[in-house]
């Protein structure tokens, strides 16, 4: 889990985003599953009585998520392209500007599910286990991922050329 880098940092935003991490903790907890919950600056304020649940200030986001089943995220635009990579399914709760629009697209493509930030610790529960009940998810972030790959890639050159 991650709500990004941004959210936890900005002062004005880091009440909210600190209960939203303990809603989800508890959702998380309540599940059974383990997880690992980056926090950024919260990580201190979120301690985790779940031994299950670890709580860390910064992980390696794309080399971890190849090896999970769900990425509960913020829904920035990067996040969410780590998840496509590693084809692994989206629980978004947006937390601003384009987030709730971004998680919202990419549950409507089939990739994950997006609950409002204010979703309860039973709403994200049964969300969580919906998603890693279904296979569905895990076959569509895994369809876009190869998309993704038979895309060209950039010619620099080219783009260096127009400016």
């Amino acid at each position: 889990m991650s709500l990004g880098t941004l959210t936890t940092a900005m002062s004005g935003l880091r009440g909210v985003v600190r209960s939203v991490y303990r809603e989800v903790v508890a959702a998380l907890s309540a599940t059974g599953c383990e997880a690992i919950v980056s926090a950024g600056h919260l990580a201190r304020d979120l301690p985790s009585a779940d031994p299950r649940i670890t709580v860390v200030e910064h992980v390696p986001q794309p080399a971890l998520l190849r090896q999970v089943d769900l990425f509960v995220t913020h829904g920035g635009q990067a996040s969410l392209l780590d998840a496509v990579q590693a084809a692994t399914p989206v629980l978004g709760l947006g937390v601003l500007a384009d987030q709730p629009g971004n998680t919202t697209t990419f549950a409507g493509h089939g990739l994950g599910r997006a609950l409002e930030l204010t979703a309860t610790r039973d709403e994200i529960a049964d969300t969580v286990k919906a998603l890693l009940a279904d296979s569905r998810y895990a076959a569509a972030t895994a369809a876009a991922d190869a998309e993704l790959s038979r895309l060209p890639p950039l010619d620099l050159t080219e783009l260096r050329a127009g400016v």
